[in-house]
């Protein structure tokens, strides 16, 4: 496996990650916008993953730049500097105090970043498989490729 291939996958499954937990933060507020949860429980589940956000944000911005992915590193760039601006003026937490009165900005909020994590993930995607069919249009990635679909018909057993 190529070291493209694996950076390729340590972004995508981060990126799932950010794109989950950003739905799931959506799903939370409608909740509450519906009255379906309190906003004691809504604090709860969306302040626990903060550090995951920051973090995980912070891994996927640092492993592409290194890589020498510019384009997608300073579009990712982009959104840890939205992040760290809604850090700076506290707004990367939800108050249950308050929470009625921010359920307008944090909605907006979360759809910026869903969109963009959305963006960002089709582009990761596209290029996990890119590298893939790369690395199978070597000389040794097709000779892997060959005993590995001889490996799995060989399992079929009569099938």
């Amino acid at each position: 496996m190529s070291l493209d291939f694996l950076v390729w996958l340590f972004v995508f499954l981060l990126q799932a990650g950010m794109l989950g937990r950003t739905m799931y933060a959506l799903i939370s507020l409608s909740d509450l916008e519906n009255d379906f949860i309190n906003p004691y429980d809504l604090t709860q589940r969306l302040n626990r993953f903060v550090a995951f956000e920051y973090g995980g944000q912070v891994l996927i911005t640092a492993a592409l730049l290194l890589t020498g992915k510019w384009f997608l590193g300073l579009l990712q760039a982009a959104m840890l500097a939205f992040l760290l601006h809604s850090w700076h003026t506290r707004q990367h937490v939800v108050d249950a105090t308050d929470v009625f009165r921010q359920l307008p900005m944090q909605k907006k909020r979360r759809l910026i970043m869903f969109g963009s994590f959305l963006g960002y993930f089709v582009i990761i995607t596209y290029r996990l498989i890119e590298s893939i069919i790369h690395g199978l249009l070597t000389d040794e990635g097709r000779a892997n490729a060959k005993k590995l679909f001889q490996d799995a018909a060989a399992t079929l057993h009569g099938y």
